[in-house]
């Protein structure tokens, strides 16, 4: 049985300590048919629940692809051609966005990024 390695890379601005920061879980290994879990985290002087978060996937050789927005239950967005495999949470203990493919497909062997929208004011 094939295994994907599943890597989760981030996006974001690290300018000042006033913007938001994220770090990131370590790549996964997983195997068709389980559960991945990658995790996008915000550095402790914001809120996860402030936060949007995009997620996005990137195959080898391909360009980024949009996978869902998720901020809550409430405000969550994932195109009609991403499959419903994909989907987010909130992890307030850990302020943090849980990206969950399940169950992995042999497919899913790409780059993961996340990204977090930020403004200071006017």
């Amino acid at each position: 049985m094939a295994c994907l390695c599943l890597a989760l890379l981030l996006m974001g601005n690290f300018m000042t300590v006033s913007q938001p920061a994220l770090a990131q879980s370590d790549a996964l290994l997983v195997f068709p048919g389980q559960v991945a879990q990658l995790s996008c985290m915000l550095s402790t002087q914001h809120t996860i629940r402030d936060h949007g978060v995009s997620w996005y996937q990137q195959r080898p050789g391909s360009a980024p692809r949009y996978l869902l927005y998720y901020h809550s239950d409430e405000e969550y967005h994932r195109p009609d051609e991403i499959p419903d495999r994909f989907s987010a949470a909130m992890d307030v203990a850990h302020n943090a966005c849980i990206l969950t493919i399940s169950p992995v497909q042999p497919e899913d062997d790409a780059d993961y990024y996340c990204a977090v929208g930020f403004s200071s004011g006017p």
